[in-house]
């Protein structure tokens, strides 16, 4: 993560286009408001475009704008975002999941900075900055061709991406403090502590919503906390399956060792337990030393 800040502070200046990569939750949208925010544009409008939440036939009008006349209920000129953006910034939030044909009008705007609205000829100059969000797997849309490859090395001049919440556990107990303290003040009561188990059961979670999940989640144990503590019952988290615990790294195809596995199951169960030797071996159907030999032969001791 500090080498993403450092990486976002020496593209904020530049006019450049912007592809911020990252599963969904990560934090793709906070990085695109400081890429904004950090540049010369800060003071110009942030204009943020939901590309699969407008229906397809808006999409196009919203985008670009239209003439009076242009459509049946085109009664005024409206200006799309592009325009509304001006000399500030437009992030196209989820661009992979446009339609193609869109695509294809994008690539346009992006290579000749002028658009067109529905219904006029007049090319009007596009002055604000594009950046732009996508799934990690993007690559594999234009692999395959839902995506154009062409679109995507336009947008991608300087690409950016936020790596998952499983990877920067680190940043975990600062996010946590950080999202009960909001919560908190929200609702109108103090902060609530977390207990052992709360803590435990949060560190070993696999976080597949990332930010966000952690986010709401804290945010509804806070208010259906009863007392000053927060525990296990009070974090609205689904058990995950092994498949998701050891899933390989951004959908590739690698996957760990049976030893590897067991390793980490070990390390989950002991965390869960809290470090009790008793009740993680009860948990894992194994003796005690059974168990004290796996942590030997892990390098766990």
């Amino acid at each position: 993560m500090r080498a993403l800040v450092a990486q976002a502070r020496r593209f904020a200046p530049s006019d450049a286009n912007v592809l911020i990569t990252g599963e969904t939750g990560a934090g793709k949208d906070a990085v695109a408001r400081a890429l904004h925010a950090l540049g010369g544009r800060g003071a110009e409008p942030f204009v943020t475009v939901d590309c699969p939440g407008l229906p397809a036939s808006l999409l196009e009008a919203e985008l670009f704008g239209y003439e009076r006349g242009a459509f049946t209920d085109a009664s005024v000129t409206r200006p799309g975002r592009f325009e509304l953006a001006s000399r500030g910034t437009i992030y196209l939030d989820r661009v992979h999941e446009l339609p193609p044909e869109l695509q294809a009008k994008l690539l346009r705007l992006v290579e000749h900075k002028q658009v067109e609205r529905l219904g006029s000829a007049a090319a009007i100059p596009v002055h604000a900055r594009i950046l732009a969000s996508a799934d990690s797997r993007i690559e594999l849309e234009v692999e395959s061709g839902s995506f154009r490859s062409d679109l995507y090395h336009r947008l991608s001049v300087l690409p950016l991406r936020v790596p998952p919440l499983r990877e920067r556990r680190a940043d975990l107990p600062w996010l946590i403090r950080r999202f009960l303290r909001d919560a908190a003040r929200q609702a109108g009561r103090s902060v609530p502590r977390l207990t052992a188990a709360a803590q435990a059961r949060l560190a070993s979670h696999s976080w597949p919503g990332n930010v966000r999940e952690l986010q709401h989640a804290l945010h509804r144990a806070v208010l259906g906390a009863a007392g000053p503590a927060i525990d296990v019952d009070d974090l609205p988290l689904e058990p995950q399956p092994i498949e998701t615990l050891f899933a390989g790294r951004d959908g590739d195809e690698r996957r760990p060792t049976l030893d590897a596995l067991e390793r980490r199951y070990v390390e989950l169960v002991l965390r869960e337990a809290r470090g009790s030797q008793t009740r993680a071996a009860r948990i894992l159907g194994i003796s005690r030393k059974a168990l004290w030999e796996k942590r030997r032969r892990f390098g766990m001791d």
